[in-house]
């Protein structure tokens, strides 16, 4: 692994970057086949983690290493070690992967069951069964914290692929933070971030070829979570590395070079019989494709003339938690956070904030409210048309409010239930296995249950914005809107406190909530509030005429009203007027006074 030593100065880190050996690691290249470093010939044994099931997406372990005839498991681990892989996977006979950690959970040993290739002594996994070592030279990792994440600077992309490897696309290109990048790649086990053009994060094991440091200048982009960060900038990336996640002994450091593993205990030579094929794999996180295999087909063995013993015993009975040696396993559930409550065309509502009593289910109430505008504006005709029904569902919700809250079914999941939102399903809980070193003579540790000190990914990690308008709402009933009933029952967009701490410390106190994401709304200070009122106007002017004034064209919506696309026309140009006349003297007051505080 690389030496946060050498990075103190631009020089020894130029060398350091730029050079390749095999104690440095791989050149990772993003997704496609990567090159890899020579295997390491000497090194302490790994250790025998168990038998895993191998998830199509993601993999149990992402680097593919080499498929060899002749593969063994000294073969697969030697390959892993020189490229600074913590763990080391034997599947179908003959294929080796490597990777900073595990995910799928183990099973029982009987599942892995097929010879290896090149040593029929010895087991090589199965038709989406894997065999996995350890390198225990990897310290146990705290993965429930961050601050072992030291900054490094500003660096260029690599000039033969990426500078890390692995990007982590489950992680919102729209609110992307510093931190939550760090808890993803030690999540995965990577000991090297970085957060790319505002929005993108990446991890690896080891930087790519050509990756260079840079003047902090040209990482300047803010991230799209958290504006008073920065997230590198185009094709430079804002670097950490975390040295606990490092092994302390390296390729080129000491260690036995007698026996590269570990082996668990013999099991049948013969493989399961079944008609089953493996699909290729579809991770978007693999480095390879692979081909249908067939387990009623397998691979010819080797010849026979080098095996020492012609039957092997039954394969141990084993629970699914068991390991050998001095490793322990933790498998666990992980609940993605979804990021659509509620679809309509082309917009995605943000998730409304949990509750459990009137007032957090009034803010919730509060939150659906001001996303209607955002609705409008963001759908696109047709699609526009279902903001009604949105609409719709939030007064739903507040009448759950006052009907549920207080009592004992007070909760978002029992208004959900009634009250269901028309968005996509949520996405599936996956499974992530952490293998680690046991301490000596106590129980196991168990990965936190927890998310508390891990960044929310949702508005409930913000002050929920009040839907108390500071623009006004223009009445007049002869013209066909009051200030209770705008053109086509479309609302006025509402600018009221900004719930962005780093944007407020700016000046700007108020914001306008024309987006889903409140990162993306435009904000204002205390002297422009009438500038935000008629951004607010033009905003409902816009939706009046592409929502109302194109449905009552095209007929496509029972509007319950007469009106042409003329006089529908009319009536959204008389209300923009009239908007930007009552909001021309916009007194905020002591409104928004400090962050947090001053709502209504």
């Amino acid at each position: 692994m690389l030496n946060l030593n050498y990075f103190t100065a631009a020089a020894a880190a130029l060398t350091l970057v730029s050079g390749v050996n095999a104690g440095s690691g791989p050149i990772l290249m993003g997704r496609n086949q990567e090159p890899s470093q020579p295997s390491c010939t000497n090194f302490t044994p790994f250790k025998y983690a168990g038998c895993f099931k191998d998830l199509s997406a993601p993999r149990a372990l992402l680097f593919s290493g080499p498929n060899t005839q002749n593969m063994t498991v000294e073969t697969c681990v030697a390959f892993c070690k020189g490229n600074d892989y913590e763990y080391a996977g034997l599947e179908y006979y003959t294929e080796c992967f490597c990777g900073a950690s595990v995910n799928g959970p183990q099973v029982d040993e009987s599942y892995c069951s097929f010879p290896c290739g090149g040593n029929q002594s010895e087991t090589c996994g199965g038709n989406d069964y894997i065999n996995i070592y350890q390198d225990t030279t990897f310290p146990t990792v705290n993965d429930s914290t961050i601050a072992d994440y030291k900054p490094m600077g500003c660096y260029s992309e690599g000039t033969n692929g990426r500078s890390l490897a692995w990007r982590q696309d489950q992680l919102s290109t729209t609110n992307l933070t510093v931190e939550e990048c760090l808890f993803a790649c030690k999540d995965g086990g990577y000991d090297f971030a970085g957060v790319e053009f505002g929005q993108e994060c990446y991890c690896g094991v080891v930087l790519g070829n050509g990756t260079l440091p840079l003047p902090s200048s040209q990482c300047n982009m803010p991230c799209t979570g958290d504006s008073s960060e920065t997230c590198g900038g185009p094709s430079t990336l804002d670097l950490y590395v975390a040295k606990d996640l490092e092994s302390t002994e390296p390729c080129n450091g000491g260690g036995s070079s007698s026996s590269s593993s570990s082996v668990p205990p013999s099991t049948s030579s013969s493989p399961p019989s079944t008609s089953s094929s493996k699909p290729p794999t579809t991770s978007s996180t693999s480095t390879t494709s692979s081909t249908p295999k067939s387990s009623s087909t397998p691979p010819p063995p080797p010849p026979t003339t080098s095996c020492t013993t012609t039957s092997k015993p039954p394969p141990p009975t084993t629970s699914t938690t068991k390991t050998t040696a001095s490793l322990c396993t933790s498998t666990y559930t992980v609940t993605p956070t979804p990021t659509c409550e509620y679809k309509c065309g082309s917009w995605c509502s943000t998730p409304l904030p949990t509750w459990s009593d009137k007032p957090s289910c009034l803010s919730a109430v509060a939150n659906c409210e001001i996303q209607v505008a955002s609705c409008f504006l963001n759908a696109g005709w047709p699609g526009s048309l279902d903001c009604f029904s949105f609409s719709s569902w939030c007064s739903s919700v507040s009448t759950y409010c006052g009907g549920s809250c207080p009592g004992g079914s007070c909760s978002k999941s029992g208004c959900t239930s009634k009250y269901p939102p028309s968005g996509p399903s949520p996405p599936s809980n996956t499974y992530s296995t952490s293998v680690y070193t046991c301490p000596p003579a106590s129980t196991p540790p168990v990965k936190p249950t927890t998310t508390s000190s891990k960044p929310a990914t949702s508005t409930s990690c913000v002050p929920v914005p009040t839907n108390s308008n500071i623009c006004t709402q223009p009445n007049n009933p002869g013209k066909g809107y009051t200030s209770s009933s705008p053109v086509g029952n479309i609302p006025l967009p509402c600018l009221t406190c900004n719930n962005v701490y780093s944007d407020y410390q700016r000046g700007n106190c108020f914001k306008l909530y024309s987006n889903a994401d409140t990162n993306q709304c435009p904000s204002y200070g205390r002297s422009q509030g009438g500038q935000g009122c008629k951004a607010a106007c033009d905003n409902q002017y816009n939706t009046c005429m592409n929502t109302y004034a194109q449905g009552c064209k095209s007929n496509t919506w029972n509007w319950g009203t007469s009106d042409t696309y003329s006089s529908a026309s009319t009536k959204c140009y008389n209300q923009w007027n009239d908007c930007y006349s009552v909001n021309s003297n916009v007194n905020t007051g002591s409104r928004c006074g400090s962050w947090n505080s001053g709502w209504y």
